[in-house]
């Protein structure tokens, strides 16, 4: 992780956030479409794990970027909330310290060697 980064998702302004959440919810779509969401299991966030899939499940139907609108629009604070208890920091700019692919397999590797 670059040491430059050492903001939370919460200490960066509205928009930077909105980027950031709408980032990582593109991202949390694709573990959730291929059923791999263990990893962030470790961490505490079940209750907002569980709102935001609730809605995916129920968007299953729609085309994926309407899936992503309405996970958005319904879970929004939920995914705040999911990323502020990751171990993820950010830039000034709001771009993250590890892109999500990065985070993830820095992650992985890490529970691997345990």
């Amino acid at each position: 992780m670059n040491d430059d980064a050492q903001l939370s998702i919460t200490q960066l302004n509205d928009s930077l956030q909105h980027k950031a959440v709408e980032d990582f919810a593109k991202f949390y779509q694709q573990l959730f479409d291929a059923n791999n969401l263990e990893l962030m299991s470790n961490y505490d966030v079940v209750n907002y794990m569980t709102d935001i899939n609730e809605h995916l499940t129920l968007g299953r139907y729609m085309t994926k970027a309407e899936r992503l609108t309405d996970s958005l629009n319904f879970s929004y604070q939920a995914y705040l909330s999911l990323i502020d208890r990751l171990d993820q920091k950010y830039f000034e700019s709001g771009n993250p310290a590890l892109s999500w692919d990065e985070w993830y397999a820095s992650h992985f590797a890490q529970l691997s060697r345990s």
